[in-house]
C-alpha cells in the first residue's frame, strides 16, 4: 500500500511539473479544460494545443488531492515559518505550481486564493500574470466568484487609466455567454461600469446584441436597466450630429412609442419635449440634461419595441414582459422627475402626480390599462396609476 501511494505521488508530481512547464513555455494560454478520458494510455495526460491547456479526467482528482494536501500542509506552518518561506523565490515558485493546478481544477477554495494574494503582496507573483491566470480559471469555471473577486483585488494596485477596460468587458461577456444567468459575471461588469472610464455607448450596443442572442437570460436585461440608469445619472447622450442625414432619426424609437400611444409628432427634439415635458420651464434645465433625457428615453423606447418583437418571434416569456415594464417605468419616472423639478437624489412619489394633466403620461395610463388585470396591478403598485380594483 505504501508503495502504491508513493507511485501515485510520483505520478502526480510529474503531471504537475508538466503543467508548470506549459505555463513557463506559453505566456498566452487562453483556456483550460478537463478532457473526458477514463483510463491512462501510458502517455502524459497534459495536452497543450495552440494556447489551450487540457488535463485528462482520469488523473484530475488524484492531482488535485495531492496539490491540496501540499498546500494545506503549507498553511499549517507557523506564521514565522511561513514568512521565512515566502522570502525565498524558489519556494514561492514551487508553491505557485501547486496553486495553479488546484485552482484550475477547483477554483472555489478561498484559502488558495488568499495564498496567491500573499505571494502577490510579497512580489513573488506578477499582477499581469495573475490577471492572465484568473482569466484562464474563468475559461473553465465562468461562474467563479473567487476569480472575479481576485481580479478586482488585483486592479486595486493599478490606476484606472492603466487598465484595459474593454478587455475586461470581453472576459465578462465570454463568461456570461458560456453560462446563463451568470450573476458573478454581470456583477463584475457593473463594477467595471462604476470603476472604469465611460463605456456607455459601446455597452449599450453590446448588451442589445447579447439580448437578441440570449433571449431568456434576464441577467443581461437587468444589467441593461442599470446601464440606462447610469447613462441618465451621468447626463450621457450621443453628439447631436452623430446620425447621418440620410439614415433614420436618432429619436425614431421614441417617436414611434408616442405614436403607439396615439400621439403624433415628428422625431425632432423640440416636438418630443413639448409632449414629454409640457410643464417644464426648459430654461431652468440644462441643455445637456434635456439631450440626455431624450437619448435615454429613446433607448428605453427601443427596448420596449425589442421586447415586443421578441415576443412575436419567440412567444411570451417573463423576461420580455419584465424588461418592457422596467423600460416603461424608467420613462414615466424621468418624465415626472423633470416635471416636478427633482434632482437625482430626491425621492420620487408618483402617487402625488396628476397623470391626466400630462398628455403623454395620461395616454400611457389609458393605453396600458388594456393589457390585463395583472399588468394593471403592476402599474398601480409601481407607477401609482390608480386603476380601479379588478
Amino acid at each position: 500500500m505504501a508503495e502504491e501511494r508513493n507511485e501515485k505521488k510520483v505520478l502526480c508530481e510529474k503531471i504537475i511539473r508538466d503543467i508548470n512547464a506549459v505555463f513557463l513555455k506559453d505566456q498566452d494560454l487562453a483556456s483550460f479544460e478537463i478532457i473526458p478520458k477514463e483510463t491512462n494510455c501510458n502517455k502524459s495526460p497534459v495536452v497543450h494545443v495552440e494556447h489551450n491547456l487540457g488535463l485528462e479526467s482520469w488523473c484530475a482528482q488524484h492531482v488535485y488531492d495531492h496539490a491540496h494536501r501540499t498546500l494545506i500542509s503549507h498553511r499549517r506552518q507557523t506564521t514565522a515559518q511561513q514568512l521565512r518561506t515566502l522570502q525565498q523565490q524558489q519556494q514561492s515558485d514551487a508553491l505557485a505550481k501547486y496553486l495553479n493546478v488546484a485552482l484550475l481544477i477547483n477554483p472555489d477554495v478561498t484559502t488558495f486564493w488568499h495564498i496567491r494574494r500573499q505571494l502577490v503582496q510579497k512580489n513573488r507573483l506578477s499582477i499581469n500574470k495573475e490577471l492572465q491566470f484568473s482569466a484562464l480559471v474563468l475559461s473553465i469555471k465562468p461562474k467563479s466568484n473567487e476569480a472575479f473577486a481576485y481580479r478586482r483585488w488585483l486592479y486595486s494596485f493599478q490606476s484606472a487609466d492603466a487598465i484595459d477596460w474593454p478587455n475586461e468587458i470581453g472576459i465578462c461577456e465570454r463568461a456570461a455567454d458560456r453560462c446563463a444567468s451568470n450573476y458573478h459575471a454581470w456583477s463584475h461588469r457593473q463594477w467595471i461600469l462604476q470603476s472604469g472610464p465611460c463605456l456607455l455607448q459601446s455597452e449599450l450596443l453590446r448588451t442589445e446584441k447579447f439580448m437578441r442572442k440570449h433571449i431568456s437570460d434576464y441577467s443581461c436585461y437587468h444589467y441593461r436597466q442599470v446601464l440606462l440608469g447610469r447613462a441618465f445619472e451621468l447626463n450621457f447622450a450621443l453628439p447631436s450630429d452623430c446620425g447621418a442625414s440620410s439614415g433614420p432619426s436618432p429619436l425614431a424609437s421614441l417617436q414611434q412609442l408616442l405614436a403607439n400611444y396615439g400621439l403624433k409628432c415628428e422625431p425632432q427634439a423640440e416636438e418630443l419635449l413639448e409632449l414629454l415635458l409640457p410643464l417644464v420651464d426648459r430654461s431652468s434645465v440644462s441643455s445637456q440634461r434635456l439631450r440626455s433625457f431624450l437619448y435615454c428615453c429613446n433607448v428605453a423606447a427601443s427596448d420596449m419595441r425589442l421586447c415586443a418583437e421578441q415576443r412575436l418571434m419567440y412567444g411570451p416569456r417573463d423576461c420580455f414582459e419584465l424588461h418592457r415594464r422596467a423600460a416603461l417605468k424608467f420613462i414615466v419616472e424621468q418624465c415626472v422627475r423633470l416635471q416636478l423639478g427633482l434632482t437625482g437624489g430626491q425621492p420620487l412619489h408618483l402617487g402625488s402626480f396628476d397623470f391626466e394633466k400630462h398628455p403623454f403620461l395620461g395616454a400611457v395610463r389609458r393605453e396600458e390599462s388594456s393589457l390585463g388585470g395583472k399588468h394593471r396591478r403592476w402599474c398601480n403598485l409601481h407607477l401609482s396609476f390608480g386603476y380601479p380594483a379588478d
